[in-house]
């Protein structure tokens, strides 16, 4: 074995390729941080490069080597928003609540997601890029993820209950839709304490038609 062979493999070689793909994935996180935040603050129409640059601390030369484009520095962004957005709900646990708090813990988590700049910024991208078929149809795939994600924990969550599939399944819709306008109520009003009595609203209701017996 000669020594080139024994360098290549060495353990400071192995340490500085770690510290180089570390390195990248920070940088990259950063950049999506970076978009996350100028959407919230600024929109979409009013964002540039060379503003996600200098918030993450990098030159615009990192977002032309971690992305091909501004398009795919988006989609990226989408992606993580969908994974802050479908925050695992532990479904043992919750299985093992009263129904009626294991209602308030699931409405309270979506409305928590809902109501958080990273929703903010979804919106924004969602709105500002419509007419861009390709971060279009990024967006559309990320949320039939998202909702297929949810979809199958929540019918977990709540498999006790005297409601069919299908039954709790139009609830789910109907609450999400109903949250997501609370949502877009809150983003235009600017009040940080809109939508909150219609959660408890939402809460007492799902709690009467899950069991009515109650």
């Amino acid at each position: 074995m000669n020594l080139s062979e024994t360098d290549n493999h060495s353990p400071t070689g192995s340490g500085q390729r770690r510290t180089q793909v570390a390195r990248r994935a920070e940088t990259r996180a950063r950049l999506i941080d970076a978009t996350i935040l100028l959407l919230h603050k600024k929109g979409a129409a009013k964002m540039t490069t060379e503003e996600v640059a200098k918030a993450a601390g990098v030159t615009r030369g990192a977002i032309q080597y971690h992305f091909a484009s501004p398009q795919e520095l988006l989609k990226a962004t989408v992606k993580e928003i969908s994974n802050r957005l479908s925050k695992h709900m532990d479904v043992g646990k919750l299985r093992k609540l009263p129904l009626s708090d294991r209602i308030d813990r699931v409405v309270d988590q979506y409305w928590k997601g809902w109501g958080s700049n990273v929703y903010t910024a979804f919106v924004e991208m969602a709105v500002g890029n419509r007419l861009d078929p390709v971060l279009g149809q990024a967006i559309r795939e990320v949320l039939v993820e998202l909702e297929d994600k949810r979809r199958s924990s929540w019918l977990e969550i709540f498999s006790d209950s005297v409601r069919s599939t299908e039954e709790i399944l139009v609830w789910r819709t109907t609450l999400l839709a109903a949250l997501r306008g609370l949502a877009l109520s809150r983003m235009l009003s600017g009040g940080k304490d809109t939508g909150d009595a219609q959660i408890n609203q939402f809460k007492e209701m799902f709690r009467l038609y899950l069991d009515p017996s109650a």
